[in-house]
């Protein structure tokens, strides 16, 4: 018969033996990030950009898991983990940027001139990036389709709509402040953290050796990735490469800002309404 003492005894191991796995999985980003020698680098390169996706990939998962946050997740514990993620965007990369390597906040994008034509170009690409996001998943399915079979691939794009897991958690709104706080966090939160990383960072960085057109490819792919989807990948690599466009073109984040947020929006209130965007 097992003793009264086991489960709690056995509950603290496995809590001991999660906290170590997330400080282990801080060991090599926080070197990375705060101790390794820059070598006489002007700039940040794959060091930094790996430092903070394994934070996002490893740590935070791990993290999550000891604060008990697991699946289905709820609205707290979205919001919990997409503020704490967008907190280490920002910050981090404000460190590499201008502590680490002694750079402007510009060359990460933050730029305050031309803020209302960066908005206006943001609005005016929306309206191509929601058909073509369109026209990417309809891609997506056609050439899986050729491996899978149009049935299975069609099926496949319909379960990646209902497992999506924001879907749970828009079902169990009924009241305006849970709902509004959602569209806060995903359509301005999310985003200027997102863009931050995504285009700041990763698309910064990889220009400055590789040029525009292959940073915005692999900077698109990495994006894609990020999200964990199959059938929504190509619609999402699409909008990585007009982000880095709007980027490149303006040298300012304001207008893929933008245009990340009314996509955000346009996801949210499809899946609010069961459109299956």
């Amino acid at each position: 018969m097992p003793s009264a003492i086991a489960y709690p005894i056995a509950d603290y191991a496995a809590a001991v033996s999660l906290m170590a796995l997330v400080l282990a999985s801080m060991a090599l980003p926080v070197y990375l990030l705060f101790y390794r020698p820059t070598g006489g680098q002007s700039a940040w390169w794959l060091s930094e950009m790996a430092a903070i996706t394994l934070l996002f990939v490893v740590t935070l998962p791990l993290l999550a898991a000891a604060a008990g946050i697991g699946e289905p997740i709820g609205l707290a514990g979205i919001s919990a983990l997409a503020l704490v993620q967008n907190a280490l965007f920002l910050g981090l990369s404000a460190h590499i940027v201008m502590v680490r390597y002694g750079l402007p906040a510009s060359r990460l994008g933050l730029r305050g001139e031309g803020w209302v034509g960066g908005a206006a170009l943001g609005i005016a690409a929306t309206a191509v990036s929601i058909p073509l996001s369109y026209a990417g998943e309809e891609l997506a399915v056609y050439l899986i389709g050729l491996v899978e079979g149009r049935a299975a691939a069609a099926a496949r794009a319909t379960a990646e709509h209902l497992t999506d897991p924001l879907l749970p958690i828009v079902q169990s709104l009924t009241t305006a402040l849970p709902a509004a706080w959602l569209a806060v966090l995903l359509v301005v939160i999310v985003p200027i953290g997102e863009e931050v990383f995504f285009r700041g960072i990763v698309y910064g960085g990889l220009r400055t050796r590789w040029g525009a057109g292959a940073a915005a490819v692999v900077s698109a792919a990495f994006f894609a990735v990020a999200h964990f989807q199959l059938v929504h990948g190509l619609p999402i690599f699409v909008l990585g490469l007009l982000l880095a466009y709007l980027y490149e073109r303006t040298r300012s984040l304001v207008a893929a800002v933008v245009t990340h947020a009314l996509n955000n929006a346009v996801a949210l209130v499809a899946i609010w309404h069961g459109w299956g965007l």
